[in-house]
Formats: C-alpha cells, sequence, structure tokens
C-alpha cells in the first residue's frame, strides 16, 4: 500500500450515530465522544476526534493512529447499532479532514480516553 493510500485510510467519518434534534442529556455529544474513543482505542488508538453536534446526518470524525486501526474501526464499527440507528463508517480523505479539522494533519499524540 503506498503512502497515499495509507494516509487515506487513516482519516474517517462516521455517520448515522444521532440526531442533534432528539438529543435530551445535556452531555450527549460528550458520551458519543467517549463511547467512540473508547472503542477505537481498544482498537489501537485515535490522534483525533470531533462529535458534530449540528450535523443532521450524526457524524463523528476519527483519525486513527494508522491504516491498520483505522480500518479496524471502520471494520468493527460498520452496520453495528448505537441508540437505535445503525452506523455508516466510512473514510475521508487527508485533505479534506485536514481543511475541515486544521492543524490535524501532523498529530502523533494518541487520544486518552
Amino acid at each position: 500500500v503506498d503512502t497515499t493510500l495509507k494516509q487515506w485510510y487513516q482519516r474517517r467519518v462516521r455517520g448515522n450515530m444521532f440526531n442533534p434534534a432528539s438529543e435530551q442529556d445535556p452531555n450527549w455529544a460528550d458520551e458519543i465522544r467517549s463511547d467512540v474513543l473508547g472503542e477505537c482505542t481498544n482498537l489501537g488508538g485515535v490522534l483525533h476526534i470531533y462529535v458534530d453536534p449540528h450535523d443532521p446526518n450524526g457524524c463523528v470524525y476519527v483519525k486513527a493512529v494508522n491504516t491498520a486501526v483505522a480500518t479496524s474501526c471502520v471494520n468493527s464499527l460498520q452496520g453495528r447499532w448505537f441508540s437505535g440507528k445503525m452506523i455508516k463508517a466510512s473514510y475521508m480523505s487527508p485533505v479534506d479532514y485536514g481543511r475541515k479539522f486544521e492543524g490535524t494533519n501532523n498529530l502523533t499524540q494518541r487520544l486518552d480516553r
């Protein structure tokens, strides 16, 4: 796998995890972040994560530590049910991820749970 493909797989977006219009708990975004971070940490680690509280598609953006971890996270979570919704996992290009989250291209420190 060439470097470009590896970089592609390191950034991903997951959707359909929540509906911001129907969330009632004031800490719902933090709880989702914690759940996703925990799952992906168990699979190898995360460098960046963001729950978009305004996205009607319920997106959680994750930058995994490497290609293998990103692939494991996608494979583990794709099609699983979360709060009555089926998770849809997909990859995002590094260019698009870097534009959306400035400063994430050179991250090396893994996030703690």
